[in-house]
């Protein structure tokens, strides 16, 4: 069955992502995001969180300019004032109004949580796959957690899964980073499907180059790669000396050919390498090129559907992790796509 360009959003409304950063959202403040080409507003109350639309359904303001009260967002530009639930709870212009009025002002509410610091944004009520459970990103054994900035990348959530993925362009995207020794033939890859995803075992194809001492995370390792479907995953490194450390990245669609990447690492208190903050400034300039290959490809967004003589016909080995998320990902859909 072919499927339409529309039915991944369709289907990723049942599923969690991440709209923005615990740390970013302070008592009584608001947060704006585009989520899945819905403009949303995510608001703080003292004892509960609020995510609804960015717009006030008497005219239309945005919500993200409301005043924040004690369990009240007063819109802007009328005074409509609605409870941390989003129900219409006064209109100034009309001091008595009748139930079904405020009934029906009411804002639609959206399910949200928080947790690995960032704050999820389910659009359905229907859920389609629940948050991963990684202990690492919460403390366990002693391990530490630091979350990066997001980043927003200018093509669309699959073409950047489809980089995060690849295992050949190392030598090539990061010549004077991550893949500075980076060799050009991949390695064996163990690739197993799973019912919520899929996950790879494979050594970071790193070689000794004569004359340059490659860093700790420059070096071979075995990655530990596994994909949450939709859209989550993880990969657990580790090093020859047994040192580990794990990372954890997130594209969450705001549109067709925009993403935002939300990213962290952790890694265990007896990690013998450079510190977290460091660690992290590497990262950022790794992303940085690959958000630069990202955004210069053609189409931004990669296909739903394969086409015989047309893009990505010329398929090399280097291909097989990222044609394992895209037979994993129709499917996912068609397993969640509501019927007509």
């Amino acid at each position: 069955m072919a499927l339409d360009e529309d039915v991944p959003f369709q289907v990723l409304r049942k599923t969690w992502q991440p709209v923005g950063l615990s740390r970013d959202l302070p008592v009584n403040g608001t947060l704006h995001y585009t989520l899945l080409d819905e403009e949303i507003v995510v608001v703080r109350f003292e004892d509960q969180v609020l995510a609804t639309r960015d717009a006030c359904p008497h005219k239309g303001m945005r919500l993200r300019r409301a005043s924040v009260g004690t369990d009240e967002l007063v819109c802007a530009y009328h005074g409509w004032r609605f409870g941390a639930d989003g129900q219409c709870t006064g209109i100034p212009s009309l001091p008595d109004p009748p139930q079904r009025l405020l009934d029906k002002a009411s804002l639609p509410v959206f399910a949200v949580q928080e947790r690995y610091g960032m704050i999820w944004v389910r659009l359905d009520a229907e859920e389609a796959a629940p948050l991963p459970d990684v202990p690492e990103f919460e403390g366990h054994d002693d391990w530490a957690y630091y979350l990066a900035e997001p980043m927003v990348f200018g093509c669309g959530f699959r073409r950047e899964i489809e980089n995060y993925l690849d295992m050949t362009h190392f030598a090539f995207a990061h010549s004077t980073t991550l893949g500075a020794a980076a060799d050009v033939v991949l390695p064996p890859l163990t690739i197993s499907r799973l019912d919520d995803g899929f996950q790879m075992e494979a050594p970071f194809p790193a070689l000794a180059n004569p004359g340059m001492e490659p860093t700790k995370l420059q070096q071979a390792h075995q990655r530990h790669q596994r994909c949450y479907l939709p859209n989550f995953t993880t990969i657990r490194q580790t090093f020859e000396d047994g040192d580990e450390r794990m990372l954890v990245h997130i594209p969450s669609p705001n549109t067709r050919e925009q993403c935002t990447v939300f990213w962290a690492l952790a890694q265990p208190a007896t990690f013998n390498g450079p510190a977290l903050a460091d660690q992290v400034a590497f990262s950022t300039q790794v992303l940085e090129e690959d958000r630069f290959m990202c955004e210069n490809q053609v189409p931004l967004e990669v296909p739903i559907n394969p086409s015989r003589g047309g893009w990505g016909v010329l398929v090399a080995p280097g291909d097989t992790l990222a044609n394992t998320f895209q037979k994993s990902f129709r499917v996912f859909l068609k397993r969640h796509l509501n019927p007509a």
